[in-house]
Formats: structure tokens, C-alpha cells, sequence
């Protein structure tokens, strides 16, 4: 079996919902390691290898499907919840001024794959907090960066939120005509 093919099988399910909430959880656990290399080749070594840091939530992304199978309800709120809370960290990690922030708005989403309209109402309120909180609020991030090296930082985040916000878009659309997207 190819990894690809094993990637697969792990991340299926047989509700559909749940199934693309496991692929994205997939995805992001599987870009953990690249985001580092990213920040590093943007701002270089001295000051972006503080960026590995970012990589504490990959586990647990990975461990979305494993969830999936024993409780589909909790793996799907386990998504959006650690996205909120990796997204939060790295917000102090980097500093908002990165844009870092933008993946709140893919958890704000992904919390749309729950059921109960309480529930997903609530969930999609929590990722939405973070973002009214007062750039100062955060105070100094971990990593000084420059503001040259905030805005490649907020550069690439902007172009990587909307990556993940179109796929997250495409998997639903295929859920809503009933194929695989």
C-alpha cells in the first residue's frame, strides 16, 4: 500500500461531514513540519527557528481521524477547537502583525461541520473572539521580527488561509452534491 493510499484509508469515514473534517485535519498535520521551512526562508535562521514551535498542534491534528472513529462528534469539534488554540499561540508566537490570525477564520468555518445549530453557533463564536482582542493585548511576540519580515509573514499566512479556506470550500461543495470533491 502506497502512503497515499494509506493516508487515504485512515482519513476516510463514512459520514461525509466527517470525512472532510479528517482530510483537512490530515492536510494541516501533514503541513506541520513545512510551515517552519517557510518562516525561515523568510526571515532567516537567527530569528525564524523559534518558528518550529508552531508544530506542537500536528499531533494532534493527525489524531483527528483516529477520534473520528470512536466519537465523530468530538473529532469534528477537536478540529476547529485545536485550530483556534494552535492559531491563538501562534499569534503570541509570531505577533498579530503577521497575519497569523487569518486561520481563525478557516476554524470559524470548520466549526460549521458540526450539528446543532446551538452548537455551531457557539463553536463558530469562539474563533471569532481572538480577533477582537487588541493587537497590544498580545504584547511583545516570542520571535521580534521586523516590519519588512511581518508583512512576508503576512504575505504568505494571507495566501495559506485562503488556500485552506478554498479547500475546506471545495470538500463541502462536494458533500453538498453528494460526490467526492
Amino acid at each position: 500500500m502506497t502512503l497515499r493510499a494509506a493516508m487515504r484509508a485512515y482519513g476516510s469515514h463514512p459520514d461525509p461531514v466527517t470525512a472532510v473534517a479528517c482530510f483537512v485535519a490530515l492536510v494541516l498535520g501533514a503541513n506541520g513540519p513545512f510551515y517552519p521551512l517557510y518562516v525561515i526562508a523568510l526571515v532567516g535562521w537567527a530569528r525564524g527557528h523559534a518558528a518550529f514551535l508552531t508544530m506542537g498542534a500536528m499531533p494532534l491534528f493527525l489524531a483527528v481521524p483516529a477520534l473520528a472513529r470512536w466519537q465523530p462528534g468530538v473529532a469534528r469539534v477537536a478540529l476547529w477547537l485545536v485550530g483556534t488554540v494552535n492559531t491563538v499561540w501562534c499569534m503570541k508566537l509570531l505577533g498579530p502583525e503577521t497575519g497569523v490570525g487569518l486561520f481563525l477564520l478557516p476554524c470559524i468555518a470548520l466549526a460549521a461541520l458540526l450539528s446543532g445549530r446551538l452548537l455551531t453557533l457557539a463553536a463558530a463564536g469562539l474563533p471569532i473572539l481572538p480577533l477582537l482582542i487588541p493587537v497590544a493585548a498580545f504584547g511583545q511576540p516570542i520571535m521580534a521580527l521586523t516590519p519588512a519580515e511581518d508583512a512576508r509573514l503576512a504575505a504568505l499566512n494571507g495566501f495559506s488561509a485562503a488556500c485552506l479556506m478554498g479547500l475546506i470550500a471545495l470538500r463541502l461543495a462536494g458533500v453538498l452534491r453528494g460526490s467526492d470533491a
